[in-house]
């Protein structure tokens, strides 16, 4: 942080002590004292109610303490204070990207530039903002022109190459990719993201050199084991291990909702339609199970259904966002096939999609899913076909999920006991733009 000299209102405090106890402030912010320094523009505020550093910083500050609106409400008073105050227009915008408010953040951003057009840090803030607001291209753009302004920008590097990648030219992200772990070799989202570009265009080799290269820095992590996996590198699992989902949609809860939505993801609405159909008219009767709930988009189909609706998922971070709708009853952490064995007999109606593409070998989790069922109780469930649709039995894929068969769920269902209703063939969601093929399935133990 830089102090600024701007022109303040009158004061009795002579500006020789504000700029000291200025001075004091930043030292203690730069230092990570965060609440002792936001107290110090406090009083320095006092004296002086119009010092937009003061304002700016102790905007900086809130927004570090968790307070976003006090943080938009101080730095725009600095900046209507003075309008050329740079820095200012550029956190303003930082604040409004983590409110989620794109369109006031890219006009921030864009006030910082107008006013000092070789902002580095600004043109890679305007392009996080136009990425979120899907003008793919505009974020393109921004990107390169910081990489022009600084060719070692690794962050940079990494972002350009997943907007390209959404533009479609695989070969020029790659190369972004690459160009960002020269310059930052640890970043372990850089290997996964060119991992994940060659995986999408089918080629496997290089996808698995990426990810053993990623194991090679960070050896215990659980995402990098499972896409090796996933690759062909290593024995095949038969389920994604629980660090794996944990790690995954801890970081992915953010924007998980968004992220679908942008995929046209259609699977609970999928499993609500074959739902209403096999029981009727919802009567707010049933114990109800949302079993994976993710963030609990399931939840508004369920709730009609349930006098209690109880959600299960592996990640905290998804609980936390599903507690946030205000439907459920009851949230567990748990892994799932072990919540379900802890639970016999508990449930008249499970639902589960997009859950079990982590598991390849079903006859565990469905069988306790069976038992957890009253008698008479229904499952319904969603996963993904294997992309060759003629083999048998399960796959793990090269995007880190399961296929299966449908022979193959037809005879693990039928061990479990539970009598097969309804299969229906759909489209789970479009990615890489291409169409995700799967099922819903429905079955049902017996009376």
């Amino acid at each position: 942080m830089n102090s600024r000299k701007h022109k303040r209102s009158s004061t009795n405090a002579p500006a020789s002590q504000l700029q000291q106890g200025l001075k004091a402030a930043m030292s203690k912010h730069q230092q990570g004292q965060i609440q002792a320094a936001a107290d110090h523009y406090r009083v320095l505020l006092q004296f002086a109610p119009d010092m937009p550093d003061a304002l700016h910083y102790l905007g900086v500050a809130e927004h570090q303490l968790g307070h976003p609106q006090e943080a938009v409400r101080m730095i725009r008073r600095a900046v209507e204070l003075v309008p050329a105050y740079v820095d200012a227009h550029n956190n303003l915008g930082n604040v409004h990207k983590e409110l989620g408010q794109f369109e006031e953040a890219e006009a921030s951003y864009r006030a910082a530039l107008a006013l000092r057009p070789e902002f580095v840090m600004a043109h890679s803030n305007l392009g996080v903002v136009l990425a979120k607001l899907k003008r793919h291209e505009e974020a393109r753009a921004s990107y390169q022109k910081a990489i022009d302004l600084k060719p070692d920008f690794a962050d940079a590097w990494h972002n350009l190459g997943n907007m390209l990648s959404k533009c479609g030219r695989l070969e020029e992200a790659l190369t972004a990719f690459r160009r960002a772990i020269e310059l930052a070799p640890y970043t372990a989202s850089a290997y996964q993201d060119l991992g994940s570009a060659l995986a999408a265009s089918g080629r496997a080799p290089e996808a698995l050199a990426v990810y053993q290269q990623w194991q090679k820095i960070d050896p215990d992590n659980a995402v990098v084991e499972h896409l090796i996996a996933s690759c062909g590198g290593e024995a095949r699992h038969t389920r994604a291990s629980d660090g794996y989902v944990k790690d995954v949609f801890d970081r992915f809860s953010e924007t998980f909702d968004t992220v679908l939505a942008g995929l046209d993801y259609r699977a609970p609405a999928q499993a609500a339609e074959l739902m209403a159909e096999l029981l009727g008219k919802p009567r707010a009767a049933l114990q109800v199970l949302d079993a994976g709930c993710g963030t609990g988009l399931c939840a508004p189909y369920l709730k009609p259904y349930a006098q209690q609706l109880t959600g299960v998922d592996l990640s905290q971070g998804m609980l936390d966002k599903a507690a946030l709708r205000k439907s459920y009853d009851q949230l567990e952490q748990a892994e799932l096939s072990a919540y379900l064995a802890e639970h016999p007999s508990a449930f008249e109606l499970i639902v589960s999609t997009d859950t079990l593409i982590y598991f390849g070998v079903l006859q565990q989790v469905l069988e306790a899913a069976a038992a957890a069922l009253r008698p008479s109780g229904h499952l319904v469930f969603t996963l993904e076909a294997r992309e060759d649709a003629s083999a048998p039995g399960y796959s793990l894929q090269l995007h880190g999920r399961y296929g299966h068969s449908e022979s193959y769920v037809r005879g693990v269902l039928e061990k479990a006991g539970l009598s097969i209703q309804a299969i229906r063939r759909v489209t789970l969601r479009t990615e890489s733009h291409r169409p995700v093929s799967g099922y819903v399935f429905a079955a049902q133990r017996g009376a």
